[in-house]
């Protein structure tokens, strides 16, 4: 027992010193840890420490197995539903933080939760958790931006706005900041502000990339998601030429971040659609196609984008079951919305089953008569088309 004992201190001075690390070495440390626990299957720092090694190594099934699994590990709440939200599994995640008693006392329990409701959609909830986390719990300025980006996507620009103002008044203003100030202007409709903050966030990121030594393909690589939202700005002041420049030269630099190539994927169709050959099309569906863990990182706007604009293309390409396929995700993103009717009708009309596109429009002028205004005009336009007056 006594060499046991000798041999598991020794491996956690070994665990500490690669902890200790710049940075951290966390591969190595799971294998000494994976000793210990050989050697002593229940030591609680041991397994502690593991989770936080795999949930560094981003292996996040892994780590919430292990907190389920280990009764002595009952009250890592935190751990567990930090792996839920990662796994996308956020239903569970709020459930969890809920119940908690650490929740009230604990602000890292109050910024995760305020993550999980921005990713449910539920913003003006998250900005009203971010709004009561203590400064001194986490970093000012990094929790003006997401405060920030909640409140946006809840339509509250202006507040955003200002609060964004203040903060880089009070504190030193970083490139996010500046972005999510930009994206406030844009939901205000300033978007010559929006411009202007953008101009400011590339050249302060770029500063500060100089200054820390990162490489020059890297700051290319961290300036494109400045490019595509700039793309997105001269999209909405009707200038389309620039918009589309902005979008091909950030997709042809081939952006490391998933999320900006496919933003900048969706708004290059949304911009050109059918214009596009079909070899083209077909490149742009692949990129329509996002992997779940890029998706659940959109606002429910993007998402809802994304999921209309795969079912357009699917149209335009008269690929058909892929269309339908599509169309699931779109009527759960457009639930209620006029929107799913109206390509379901499409896709009726392309395989000629003009009898039931008619049926089905006529259903959901009935049910929904306060809000069909396209489907009403749709079915005008069949009976004109039928010469039906």
């Amino acid at each position: 027992a006594h060499a046991v004992m000798s041999s598991v201190e020794d491996l956690f001075s070994r665990a500490v010193s690669l902890i200790e690390a710049d940075p951290p070495q966390h591969e190595q440390i799971l294998s000494i840890l994976n000793e210990i626990l050989v050697l002593a299957p229940d030591d609680g720092d041991a397994l502690k420490a593991k989770i936080v090694s795999l949930i560094q190594l981003q292996k996040y099934d892994q780590a919430l197995e292990l907190t389920t699994t280990k009764p002595i590990l009952k009250d890592c709440v935190f751990e567990r539903a930090y792996c839920l939200y990662r796994l996308n599994r956020n239903p569970e995640a709020i459930e969890i933080l809920g119940k908690s008693a650490k929740s009230k006392e604990d602000e890292r329990f109050a910024q995760l939760r305020a993550q999980v409701l921005y990713r449910l959609g539920l913003y003006a909830d998250s900005a009203e958790v971010y709004s009561r986390v203590d400064d001194d719990a986490a970093d000012p300025a990094e929790l003006a931006v997401n405060r920030a980006a909640a409140l946006c996507a809840a339509g509250e620009a202006d507040k955003a706005a200002q609060m964004l103002k203040a903060a880089a008044a009070m504190l030193t203003a970083t490139p996010d900041m500046l972005h999510n100030l930009a994206c406030a202007h844009i939901e205000r409709g300033d978007l010559e502000a929006a411009l202007a903050a953008l101009d400011d966030a590339e050249r302060l990121f770029s500063e500060q990339a100089q200054e820390e030594g990162l490489t020059a393909e890297e700051v290319e690589d961290g300036q494109i998601v400045y490019a595509v939202q700039r793309g997105y700005v001269r999209q909405r002041l009707g200038q389309a030429e620039a918009a589309l420049g902005e979008y091909e030269s950030a997709l042809r630099r081939r952006p490391t971040d998933a999320e900006v190539a496919a933003v900048a994927s969706n708004n290059l169709f949304a911009l050109r659609g059918r214009e596009q050959s079909l070899f083209d099309s077909a490149k742009k569906a692949r990129a329509l196609n996002l992997e779940e863990g890029v998706e659940s990182k959109l606002t429910v706007h993007q998402r809802r984008g994304f999921a209309l604009n795969r079912c357009l293309l699917a149209l335009y390409t008269n690929n058909t079951k892929e269309c339908a396929r599509s169309l699931t995700k779109l009527e759960r993103e457009f639930e209620g919305s006029e929107l799913p009717t109206l390509v379901r009708a499409a896709l009726l009309a392309r395989e000629r089953r003009m009898e039931e596109c008619r049926a089905l429009l006529q259903a959901h002028a009935a049910e929904h008569p306060k809000t069909a205004a396209l489907v009403k005009m749709t079915l005008a336009q069949l009976q004109v088309n039928d010469g039906d007056r």
